[in-house]
């Protein structure tokens, strides 16, 4: 099978809780996963990764919720924690549990942690002799 760059049709098929999302920001993440996600990736693992980036980049800005809200949440992260009475949120920060790695952001999604699986795959870890 070839591979073939995402398109915002392609994406939302993928991943239809996202449909609400306008294609003008998918196709601009889209061009970004392109950039960190490129020919050294295994072929049949390039398509699939950059729109799980893609995903886990939206989830991260608060979509599809801020779309069908039209409430922004930029740099406020993922809620961890909710509290009704007496309003309480609590935000979920990157590196939170695992040592502040590179890869820690990618945990706070399952898109992200799904991502980070593949891009293991792709690029294993080097023993030094």
């Amino acid at each position: 099978m070839a591979y073939t760059t995402p398109t915002p049709t392609t994406f939302k098929t993928r991943h239809p809780e996202f449909a609400p999302v306008s294609d003008t920001l998918i196709q601009l993440m889209i061009d970004d996963a392109v950039a960190e996600v490129g020919e050294t990736w295994v072929e049949k693992d390039r398509a699939r990764a950059q729109m799980l980036l893609v995903a886990h980049w939206l989830t991260i800005e608060g979509e599809p919720g801020r779309t069908a809200s039209g409430q922004g949440s930029a740099g406020t992260g993922l809620v961890k924690r909710r509290k009704v009475g007496d309003v309480e949120t609590e935000f979920a920060t990157p590196g939170g549990s695992s040592g502040g790695s590179a890869a820690s952001g990618y945990m706070l999604t399952a898109y992200g942690q799904e991502y980070l699986a593949i891009m293991r795959r792709n690029f294993p870890a080097v023993a030094v002799v």
